[in-house]
């Protein structure tokens, strides 16, 4: 039985945030950055350990990139659950989302 995804709310904010922001850029982008989140939330929901463990982090974590766009899908495994614990930009503020953890 595939685990549900549910993302955090500070991830849920950020996916939200991206997706406008990217959008208003060029009209139709963010529902091609829409289109690699939901890839990848299909594939880590079929396979969850297929993401690279991120060491040194409360409980298991792992990261998973996007396709076309510079960000990691940052999640880990509850006991029936894959929480999203934030959609990482890879040039930016590395580990910032490390303190959501403690959650």
């Amino acid at each position: 039985m595939k685990p549900k995804v549910l993302p955090s709310s500070f991830a849920e904010d950020e996916i939200e945030y991206y997706l406008r922001r990217y959008e208003s850029e060029v009209p139709g982008l963010g529902d091609r950055l829409w289109n690699d989140i939901q890839k990848v939330i299909k594939l880590i929901s079929e396979y969850p350990e297929i993401g690279e463990q991120i060491r040194r982090t409360r409980g298991l974590v792992r990261r998973f990139p996007l396709d076309h766009f510079p960000f990691v899908l940052i999640y880990r495994r509850h006991e029936d659950y894959l929480q999203i614990v934030a959609l990482a930009h890879t040039s930016r503020k590395p580990n910032y989302w490390k303190p959501r953890l403690k959650e």
